[in-house]
């Protein structure tokens, strides 16, 4: 089953958004982490990068990628 494509850097930007929330894709596991978006180009979409992570608590990859709209707080 394909998941479904999440918004671009570019988009993400344009609302003022630096930063992500990365969610380990096993529920049961529930490790996560802030991190700055900087380093994407616009062109990317959230949905690309989350099969590139690795949980560091857990070793399961993939992740739940999503904007932080707090990240200046």
């Amino acid at each position: 089953m394909k998941r479904p494509q999440k918004i671009t850097f570019a988009d993400m930007r344009d609302m003022g958004v630096r930063g992500l929330l990365i969610y380990c894709s096993d529920y049961r596991c529930s490790h996560s982490t802030a991190i700055s978006g900087d380093r994407w180009p616009d062109d990317v979409r959230l949905s690309d990068i989350e099969p590139k992570f690795t949980c560091q608590a857990c070793g399961k990859r993939g992740a739940d990628v999503r904007p932080d709209f707090h990240w200046e707080a």
